[in-house]
Order: structure tokens, then C-alpha cells, then sequence
């Protein structure tokens, strides 16, 4: 049974221990692939396969329908807007998630975005450097307001670290948390949220509903000279809109980390100063990736068992049911 992993950091321990699985096992190292990646570019990598771990390329009903021998993708991550369900499951497919492995680090990175802006470290380093000593006062997070919209995994994660730091955390989403006081946070209405938070973080899944959630209009709400931060999906924010909020001077900085399609080399927020942007980096932490290339290789294993934990499955395939794959 033929596996193709289309993920760059797939660590070679995962990798080993799917072959001594008795699998296929083919790891792509082209060009990198990403989401919005063209139907004809990812076909001709997967276009055999039995079974693909995923990145965050898009799977479209179009070359869904193309690979007849497919039976399962394994997600090497929790987000799956880019992987059509319908196309799924009129084609048998299944899919799986690695839920539970992403979230820490995620929030990670969040934190390391407010405390970069929170105390600019890396400025007083380039002037040590310059053999200049030139001592400033930065505003720090203590005491400033953090708005999360969407409190999953991730925005919980994000509170139960920022707290600490003695930031003030409000959250928004559709229905809230009965544990907040287990986190620290404090829900509110989204206007009061955005008109409140020095930094906002978008932490939501990519639906019809999220597409371009924060607009002209949702940024313009937000407090004067506050940060936005997506680590969510690129289409979550106009980046358009938020560029032009940060040249008017209306945001003072933003955090990017996910882009409308990827690889992203032309953002128009490249030529905004204030703005930080990483290459969808926010789960790849060497721990945090070895973690979850090893929970997609047994996502894969236990499906085809049937022994999925059902926390990580999210569709079921006809083809493949329970093959009883060997394992041992």
C-alpha cells in the first residue's frame, strides 16, 4: 500500500516507522506545496497513491475525482478547509486529523508575537551592535488586553499563557465557554472585544461564515494602534483591508503567519514596516512536528484497522472501512 507524504518537515523516525509498517512509503521534496496549490501540480504527486499525509495543499472535488485508488488522507494538523468533504465522501475518501498535538504550540507563537512587539528586543540588540547604547521604554504586555476570537483548542491554549504574563484575556465566539474562569478569560460581545484588546488574535477555522471575517469594517472597530494576529487561515483577514489600515496608521502593527495561498511570496503587507510576517510556521516547533508526523502515521494505521480514535476522524470512507491492514 503506497504512501505519499507531501509534508517537508516529516521527520524520519515517522517516516521509518511507517516502512517497517510495511508500507510504500514515497516523501515528496519538490517545490513546496501549499494551499491554493493548482489540481494538475499536486495530481501528479499523489495521482498513485493509497494514501496521502497532508500539509495544507487544497484537495478540489475536480482531483478528488481523479484518484481512484485513494482511500484515505491523514492530516498532518487540524485545520482541513482546503480538503473538500463533499469530494470525500462522493468518492469514498476518508479523512483524519491530528487534533490535540497543534494547539500549544500555536498559542506559542502567539505569545512570542505579543512579546516581540510587547518589548522589541530585537531593535536593542541592533543597536548593542552598533556599539550604541540607547535605553527605551516599551510598553511590555503586563496589564494590556488580549482579544481572542474563536475559543477552541488554540484560544484556550493562548489564555492559560498569556494570563501568566498578567495580561487581561477576552474571548469571542458563538457559544461560550462555560470553563472560562478555568482559563482566565472573560467573555464579550465582539465589538467591545475588538474597541478593548491592544491585540486581537484570530483563531478560528476557515468557513463561509470566517471567510474575510475581519473586513475594513471589523478592523476599523478595533482599538487605535492595536495589533492583529492571524495564525487562523489567510482568507480569515482581508489583507488588503488590513494593509490599509496599517499604512493609515490605524492598527500600529499586525502578526501574519498564514496567507490566501501558499507558498506567498507577494503579500501586500510586505511593504508595511510594522508588519511581522512568518512563512505558516506557527505549529513547527521540532518537538510539536515530530509529535504529529507520528500521530497522522498512526492516524493511518488505526483507520485502516479500524481502530480509529473517533476524536480524529472526520470522514469516514466507503473505501476503506476496515481493510484489516497488517501491522505487525
Amino acid at each position: 500500500m503506497k504512501i505519499v507524504i507531501t509534508i517537508a518537515n516529516f521527520c524520519d523516525d515517522a517516516l521509518n516507522y511507517l516502512k517497517d509498517k510495511g508500507f510504500d512509503v514515497h516523501h515528496y521534496s519538490g517545490p513546496s506545496l501549499g494551499a491554493g496549490v493548482a489540481d494538475d501540480t499536486l495530481f501528479e504527486v499523489v495521482k498513485d497513491a493509497d494514501v496521502i499525509i497532508a500539509g495544507t495543499e487544497t484537495y478540489r472535488p475536480s482531483l478528488l475525482a481523479r484518484l481512484p485508488k485513494l482511500k484515505l488522507i491523514s492530516r498532518n494538523g487540524i485545520g482541513y478547509d482546503a480538503i473538500d468533504q463533499e469530494g470525500l465522501k462522493t468518492n469514498g475518501i476518508g479523512l483524519t486529523r491530528t487534533r490535540g498535538f497543534v494547539e500549544g504550540a500555536v498559542a506559542e507563537q502567539i505569545m512570542a508575537y505579543i512579546l516581540y512587539f510587547a518589548r522589541r528586543i530585537d531593535q536593542q540588540n541592533a543597536l548593542m551592535h552598533a556599539h550604541q547604547w540607547k535605553s527605551k521604554l516599551e510598553p511590555g504586555a503586563k496589564n494590556h488586553t488580549l482579544g481572542l476570537v474563536g475559543f477552541g483548542g488554540i484560544g484556550t491554549e493562548t489564555a492559560k499563557r498569556a494570563v501568566p504574563f498578567g495580561m487581561k484575556v477576552l474571548y469571542y465566539c458563538r457559544h461560550p465557554n462555560p470553563q472560562e474562569p478555568t482559563y482566565g478569560a472573560e467573555y464579550a460581545e465582539l465589538d467591545k472585544l475588538l474597541a478593548q484588546s491592544d491585540y486581537v488574535a484570530a483563531c478560528v477555522p476557515l468557513t463561509d461564515e470566517t471567510y474575510h471575517f475581519f473586513d475594513a469594517k471589523k478592523i476599523a472597530k478595533m482599538k487605535k494602534g492595536a495589533c492583529l494576529i492571524n495564525i487562523a487561515r489567510g482568507p480569515v483577514v482581508d489583507e488588503h483591508a488590513l494593509a490599509d489600515s496599517l499604512k493609515s496608521g490605524h492598527l500600529s502593527s499586525c502578526a501574519v503567519d498564514v496567507y490566501p495561498k501558499e507558498p506567498c511570496t507577494d503579500s501586500p503587507l510586505a511593504d508595511c514596516p510594522t508588519a511581522v510576517l512568518t512563512p505558516h510556521t506557527a505549529s513547527s516547533t521540532v518537538e510539536n512536528m515530530r509529535e504529529m508526523n507520528f500521530a497522522a502515521a498512526d492516524n493511518v494505521i488505526n483507520y485502516l484497522n479500524g481502530a480509529l480514535d473517533p476524536k480524529y476522524l472526520v470522514v469516514q470512507g466507503s473505501r476503506a472501512r476496515v481493510l484489516q491492514f497488517t501491522t505487525a
